[in-house]
């Protein structure tokens, strides 16, 4: 069972909580990208992102967070610079839950194939 949130009990039952337990996820795990982004500045873009999220359908604290995130590593806009991620968004065929699981196996899958591509850096310099 889903536990679905209206706007007003996101802030009665802690905005603060679910946006330093994110934000707490997102240092551990990417402390490099993560630096230079102090706390206040970091909520901001987490509550906004949780509030697009919002309009999605992703209203339980779980996809909203995943959308959060994504939009972390992807960045903002993600939901419509990439075609297929727009679709799965807009889709009223599949469910919130389903919808945040989607971009979890997106973002896992892209950073799967960006790993194994060899960096510029790391290949010869063309004659």
């Amino acid at each position: 069972m889903v536990l679905r949130l209206m706007p007003v009990q996101y802030e009665a039952i802690g905005r603060a909580s679910y946006l330093q337990r994110l934000r707490e996820l997102i240092r551990q795990h990417f402390p490099r990208q993560s630096a230079e982004i102090d706390d206040d500045r970091m909520d901001q873009l987490l509550w906004q992102q949780t509030l697009l999220a919002r309009s999605y359908g992703l209203e339980d604290e779980r996809s909203a967070a995943r959308f959060a995130l994504t939009a972390f590593l992807l960045g903002e806009g993600f939901d419509r610079s990439v075609p297929a991620l727009a679709q799965i968004m807009d889709s009223d065929q599949l469910s919130p839950s389903r919808k945040a699981q989607a971009l979890a196996d997106f973002t896992l899958l892209l950073f799967s194939i960006l790993e194994r591509q060899p960096s510029t850096a790391d290949q010869e310099p063309a004659p």
